[in-house]
């Protein structure tokens, strides 16, 4: 005899039919991505496509300027990046720039567009897990509206159009957002394999602080999450070893910055030189902007002036109608599910109190996190008014004995009007943003570096500050231009053991000739010691200054 298979009606194995009931009405059958609809899948794809489109259109053609020239240099030379070394960007992007397609820099900033484009799409999957509405066209249009709206804010689309770690960041956050969404939805459903989402999530954590940090902003929120999905989750030992050991696996490739400086050949960007355990910590725990962590110490002082950066970044990622509906949505998903919501505010809440109390240089980007948890919340409310101007309507149409077929096309016409309308917002940011956006014709760092190449003699040492060393270095260690130039960063000198841009120049000053671009913070101490001549390179830019001789 055969024998008898006791099915629980509390757990569901994994597969297409779990995944088409977990995942809200809808026709059962093989389901694309588990636990989603496949016209959510879809509406995902569509706007992964429309934003690569709009990403590569406008894509910065080659070298940039400050943090991008790095992220175009260091990856395919295998070298150091800055503080916390960005170790997964490095590798990841190593392989990346091998692609036989254009120039080493296009290719590194195609990888940022592809990555937020993607990241868009993971933006759409969250919202359809999080839209509650029944109608699946009515879900995986607002899924698809949340994915454009992030994709056309103004920093996702800033950082797409150029190389930059902050990119692929975005996409390991909106990543790590969809599994443990998914991982809750899996629970729900009673699966057996549901822990295999967490594992998941938990590697994608691990490697994302190895591509930037402030992904582990979100471990608050997910330590409430867990718990959010099942209060006994301390039990489950097994599940929160292996979470454990995969998280290890994914920060381990820290290593990679101790293994590369200590091996043969050195490595032409050498930021901190990390080959000694006090070298390694500097560089892995940005021991160099300690200092920038002050606010940390007391986050809710000066509130006032912080909020008021904070809120003018966040205000221009959005049009008006945009932060209404995100609130809106707020309301809803907390009416519906206030542990989902207690755990989106903590994501937002770290990010963005982390963001306002480290002040230095451009740090409208680290705010990407708060848009890709916010614009799902778009989505919630767009779908959910859209099935109550569906609902108002078949009610009017019912009283009034229209017939059933009419009623329902009435129905369905008020729901598409909402979700038409809530379009306009991603395609407003899409038009008014374009201008703005469009690096395609930017090639400013190109123009200046060959302007600086053509004044410069054989030999000559340039003595530069971040913003322009690193297109330099571009031209230098990947283009292979001007081998004979010895190019000293202001920051690096501490590595190469000048210590002041006074120290560099006496070093080579009377043996080669050395040339100065001065950042404002040491303007006063080069030329209170150093006669300077202007030799004039492309207008608008830092002058570019020989060094005749010690001041008179």
């Amino acid at each position: 005899m055969r024998a008898k298979v006791a099915v629980s009606i509390h757990r569901a194995p994994d597969g297409p039919r779990a995944a088409a009931v977990a995942s809200g009405p809808g026709p059962v059958g093989r389901q694309w991505i588990p636990y989603t609809d496949n016209l959510v899948a879809f509406a995902a794809a569509l706007v992964v496509v429309l934003a690569f489109g709009i990403y590569l259109r406008t894509m910065l053609p080659s070298t940039g300027f400050w943090d991008t020239g790095e992220a175009q240099t260091v990856p395919p030379t295998l070298s150091i990046f800055h503080p916390t070394g960005f170790p997964v960007y490095a590798m990841f992007g190593w392989a990346w720039s091998q692609l036989p397609i254009g120039e080493v820099a296009w290719r590194m900033n195609l990888l940022s567009s592809v990555s937020v484009a993607l990241a868009s799409g993971f933006v759409a999957l969250s919202t359809g897990l999080l839209v509650r509405e029944r109608d699946r066209a009515l879900r995986a249009t607002a899924a698809g509206v949340a994915g454009a709206a992030f994709a056309f804010a103004s920093e996702p689309w800033e950082n797409a159009a150029r190389a930059d770690v902050h990119a692929i960041s975005i996409l390991s956050v909106t990543i790590l957002v969809w599994l443990v969404l998914t991982w809750g939805r899996a629970e729900r459903s009673g699966s057996p394999r549901a822990g295999r989402w967490l594992v998941a999530a938990a590697a994608t954590f691990g490697l994302g602080l190895g591509v930037h940090p402030i992904i582990g902003l979100f471990a608050f929120g997910i330590a409430a999450w867990v718990f959010v999905v099942d209060r006994r989750f301390l039990r489950r030992w097994r599940l929160i070893v292996l979470c454990a050991f995969v998280l290890a696996l994914g920060v381990g490739s820290f290593a990679y910055l101790f293994v590369r400086a200590n091996v043969d050949p050195e490595p032409p960007l050498f930021y901190g030189r990390p080959d000694t355990w006090e070298r390694f910590r500097y560089v892995v725990l940005a021991e160099q902007f300690s200092g920038l962590f002050k606010d940390f110490r007391e986050p809710l002082a000066d509130l006032g002036a912080k909020w008021a950066d904070a809120e003018r970044v966040l205000s221009a990622q959005l049009v008006a109608p945009g932060w209404l509906l995100a609130a809106v949505g707020a309301a809803i998903l907390a009416a519906r599910s206030l542990g989902t919501f207690a755990v989106l505010s903590l994501f937002v809440l770290g990010n963005i109190v982390y963001s306002m109390n480290f002040r230095d240089g451009d740090i409208d980007r680290y705010y990407m996190p708060t848009i890709a948890v916010v614009a799902p919340l778009i989505g919630i409310a767009l779908a959910a008014i859209g099935a109550s101007a569906a609902g108002a309507v078949a009610e009017v149409s019912r009283r009034m004995a229209v017939s059933i077929g009419s009623r329902r096309r009435l129905a369905a016409l008020a729901g598409a009007a909402v979700l038409g309308l809530g379009a306009l917002l991603p395609a407003a940011s899409l038009v008014t943003g374009y201008e703005a956006h469009d690096q395609s014709g930017n090639r400013d760092a190109d123009a200046w570096v060959a302007s600086v190449h053509e004044l410069l003699p054989p030999n000559a040492v340039v003595v530069s500050w971040w913003s322009y060393s690193t297109p330099l270095w571009h031209h230098r260690w990947v283009l292979g231009e001007r081998p004979d130039l010895t190019i000293i960063d202001e920051r690096n000198i501490l590595d190469d053991g000048y210590r002041t841009m006074n120290n560099a120049i006496r070093t080579h000053f009377g043996e080669r000739p050395v040339y100065v671009i001065l950042p404002d913070w040491e303007r006063r101490n080069v030329t209170q010691r150093w006669e300077l001549t202007t030799v004039p390179t492309l207008p608008g830019f830092t002058r570019l200054l020989l060094v005749e001789g010690p001041a008179t």
